[in-house]
């Protein structure tokens, strides 16, 4: 049996896990009425049979596998036009998009904020746009800086533009999939999203690309915390109202981050479900995510 080299193995091994992982974010997805049936198997199809080339090729020491293509490149455009449609709807309600997530406690809009909060000025609105232009001017010149992409997807969401949002933050998971934060950031923004989406199976679809985005990032960066705290106000404020879930992962943001950015609203929201879980009225529906396998 041939010998692989030590660093081809290494990268085997991590697209293997790759792999595994995408095939059970994709039953999520599917579950969850989250994607059509071509495309689940046409996707389905492509993973096991480049999981299938990998693990041989592990196992004979013979690289069976062809040239990865271009990362998500398909699931990404259906993605931002999605999104992008879902847009009109958000534009048309005034919604607010800043970078907060925030879990709408009293007094709060969905961006975190005072809902009494000033309007931006024509100064900061000014400053914002040359902000915008420089950061694109930044990752024109350096398109796989990773970290550029996505403080130009924080300010395009600042902004109020989530289509741009989302594609600078799918442009970062594409130049490094193994980092947690574009995948938590584009997960968040597919959340806003699914929040003004116009019909219940649009929101649905959002709400299941959101999910298994956040799963994404924690697998991918189990140590980066606003993973948990963004799933869990997902678990907690969406349809799937799976409050058990939500409590876990604001458990764990909390032991991750004790005083990170969304300590206090953390600790808010985990007394919040904390109640829901004790009280006798509580029911979860059976979503792909409580179901019993």
């Amino acid at each position: 049996m041939a010998d692989l080299d030590p660093e081809r193995r290494r990268q085997l091994e991590d697209e293997r896990d790759f792999l595994m992982q995408s095939l059970d974010d994709l039953e999520l997805e599917h579950e969850s009425g989250g994607i059509d049936e071509e495309s689940y198997a046409e996707l389905h199809d492509d993973y096991t049979a480049r999981a299938a080339a990998v693990i041989r090729t592990l196992r004979d020491g013979v690289d069976v596998t062809a040239p990865p293509p271009p990362r998500s490149s398909q699931r990404t455009r259906r993605r931002v036009v999605l999104v992008s449609l879902v847009l009109v709807f958000a534009i048309a309600a005034g919604t607010s998009l800043a970078y907060a997530l925030g879990a709408r406690l009293p007094g709060q809009t969905s961006s975190g904020n005072s809902a009494t909060a000033p309007s931006t000025t024509n100064a900061a609105q000014a400053a914002l746009s040359k902000k915008i232009d420089d950061l694109q001017a930044k990752v024109n010149a350096s398109p796989d800086d990773y970290d550029l992409r996505l403080e130009l997807a924080r300010a395009y969401e600042e902004n109020g533009d989530l289509s741009n949002a989302l594609k600078q933050s799918d442009a970062a998971i594409t130049i490094d999939a193994n980092r947690p934060e574009g995948h938590a950031n584009a997960a968040r923004l597919i959340f806003l999203a699914s929040e003004v989406a116009p019909a219940q199976e649009a929101k649905n679809t959002l709400i299941a690309q959101a999910l298994a985005g956040f799963t994404q990032a924690i697998t991918v960066g189990p140590d980066y915390a606003d993973s948990y705290y963004f799933r869990a106000v997902l678990y907690s404020q969406s349809s799937l109202r799976d409050f058990a879930r939500a409590q876990i992962d604001l458990q764990n943001y909390l032991v991750k981050a004790p005083d990170g950015t969304w300590a206090e609203l953390a600790r808010t929201l985990l007394a919040q479900v904390t109640t829901e879980l004790e009280s006798p009225s509580t029911t979860v529906p059976p979503t792909s995510t409580t179901r019993k396998k």
